[in-house]
């Protein structure tokens, strides 16, 4: 590609070689030293193309080997201005666009974070413009290893870093740290609570005193095991002894979820009219928008679809502008009801849905209870699921 773009800026023509001493035409082309390339056997001869200043040199070659030469084609840049040379104002014009392409290709018109999931990565974009790394801003001035280092020093949990720069496009990568285990100070005397409600089911003490015992139901903040442990009481002589209680407290909780399915809902029926609203957002002046000449909007009920395109030439090179397109869908509005098994089968799929967003993936569900009760405009669903927990919780003896 590199070298087709040099030989386009230079200029070069496509030949007819005709004759009887074709081969030897080219051997002796070859012998002064002119460059030939895309060579082609025609029926007539062939066909190749040679630069400007090889052209000249060839004038030689064909009174020796008696062969003639056509000019079939003239292409590349010299050609194109000689071409609109009278045309000032349109030779102006390109160079206008050249020149400022070339301008804009200096400056950054896409950051992008790649990697990551605990840091927002809204939170990185702004401390990032907080450092001079945004939008518009002179590429050549930004020093990625020095920017690098301030991102990992703003975010302990990040681990790795890199930032670099192709084209217009900045790409900032980012690995996060491990979790870190939680450090057991063994050394602080300290008690055990629990953390929820709860009926014991197990309880396994390294540590401490133990207060409550298997089938014990507990309250929250209740104490469990304590850290305090009585000493010499049988022989006359007490003493008291402070540790750090350590224990595993398993726990069955119950948890109520209550909720209605409506027999009588709204539902939208979407139409086939459509409307489109374009604009452009230019990054280079401050965000503006410029809205294309659109009518207005003669639906009811609609639903808005936005997306956001910014184009490119090829993958690093993001221009300085933002196609934004809204498209509008209508659609009616239409009263339905539901069957008593339709509720039913939604009621599962909620169920089913608040579960798996409301209880961690540690947790052991063991059990789930639903009743169901059916009125005049509703389902009611009451739900009672049980779990299998640790509950154990440790707090400083003050």
């Amino acid at each position: 590609m590199i070298l087709s773009l040099w030989q386009y800026s230079r200029g070069y023509i496509r030949l007819r070689i005709t004759g009887f001493s074709v081969e030897r035409f080219l051997n002796m082309a070859a012998y002064r030293g002119v460059y030939i390339w895309d060579v082609e056997r025609v029926p007539e001869g062939v066909h190749i193309s040679v630069s400007i200043k090889g052209f000249r040199r060839l004038k030689g070659c064909s009174r020796k080997t008696k062969c003639r030469t056509k000019i079939i084609g003239k292409k590349g840049l010299p050609f194109v201005i000689h071409r609109y040379r009278k045309r000032k104002l349109l030779l102006g014009g390109i160079l206008f666009f050249v020149l400022m392409m070339f301008a804009l290709s200096s400056f950054i018109w896409r950051v992008e974070i790649v990697g990551g999931e605990e840091v927002a990565h809204e939170t990185i974009l702004a401390f990032l413009d907080e450092q001079g790394l945004r939008i518009g801003a002179f590429k050549h001035r930004i020093d990625a290893r020095s920017l690098t280092r301030e991102l990992l020093n703003e975010f302990p949990n990040l681990s790795w870093a890199d930032i670099h720069t192709r084209g217009t496009r900045t790409t900032v990568m980012i690995a996060e740290s491990l979790p870190q285990q939680p450090i057991i100070d063994r050394q602080t005397p300290a008690h055990i609570v629990a953390a929820h409600d709860g009926l014991i089911t197990g309880i396994a003490t390294s540590s401490g005193t133990p207060l409550v015992r298997q089938n014990d139901v507990v309250r929250q903040g209740e104490m469990l095991v304590s850290g305090i442990i009585e000493l010499g009481v049988d022989t006359g002589n007490p003493s008291t002894m402070y540790v750090h209680a350590y224990a595993e407290v398993w726990a069955r909780r119950y948890h109520p979820i209550e909720f209605a399915i409506p027999f009588s809902y709204t539902e939208k029926v979407y139409t086939e009219r459509t409307t489109t609203r374009r604009s452009l957002e230019l990054l280079f002046a401050g965000n503006m928008r410029i809205n294309f000449p659109r009518g207005g909007i003669s639906f009811e009920s609609y639903d808005r679809m936005t997306s956001h395109h910014q184009p490119g030439v090829g993958g690093d090179y993001p221009l300085p502008f933002i196609m934004i397109t809204e498209t509008y869908k209508e659609f009616i509005p239409e009263e339905r009801t539901r069957t008593l098994d339709e509720a039913k089968e939604l009621a599962e799929r909620i169920l089913t849905n608040r579960i798996l967003r409301e209880f961690d993936f540690g947790i052991d569900i063991i059990g789930r209870q639903v009743n169901l009760f059916e009125a005049a405009d509703a389902l009611h669903v009451q739900a009672l699921i049980t779990t299998h927990e640790r509950i154990d919780k440790q707090i400083p003896i003050n």
